[in-house]
């Protein structure tokens, strides 16, 4: 028996806003702010992305989220998906993904660091398309996350 597409989907975008709402619940914890209430957590499913599109999961953050829980890949595909919905609203893109039995993937624009002129100082690239790792985007989503309240 197979497992419906559209529910292997909405699993993988509540699966990914576990993950975002627990990083943000250990920020608050670290800094003494209080715990948002289960209803009141910033990540949730985007229950109108089909009818009207944008990101797979809403939020006040400018961070535009396009979530994949398939086996065939099409990378080159949903990245296009992810930088025209964050062009839309100005938005960070960001895809993440996986497929069974695999961990998760993350694909956002990063920076490569590029030495100029013998200067010591490094400079940075026009950002890039870059793949990360899960812990390593848990990381930039902390920080990003920490710098974001101070604002």
């Amino acid at each position: 028996m197979s497992v419906n597409v559209r529910t292997k989907g909405q699993g993988g975008e509540r699966e990914v806003a576990k993950i975002l709402n627990r990083i943000i619940g250990e920020v608050r914890e670290n800094l003494e702010l209080p715990q948002y209430a289960k209803e009141d957590e910033l990540f949730q499913r985007n229950q109108n992305q089909s009818a009207v599109g944008g990101s797979d999961l809403s939020s006040p953050m400018p961070l535009e989220f396009e979530v994949k829980r398939q086996e065939t890949l099409a990378i080159n595909t949903w990245w296009k998906q992810t930088l025209a919905a964050a062009k839309r609203v100005d938005g960070i893109p960001i895809l993440i993904y996986r497929q069974n039995k695999k961990k998760w993937r993350v694909i956002m624009h990063g920076e490569l660091p590029l030495l100029h002129d013998n200067n010591p100082r490094y400079l940075a690239l026009p950002k890039c398309r870059v793949e990360i790792d899960l812990p390593t985007f848990e990381h930039w989503f902390s920080q990003y996350y920490f710098n974001w309240l101070s604002k």
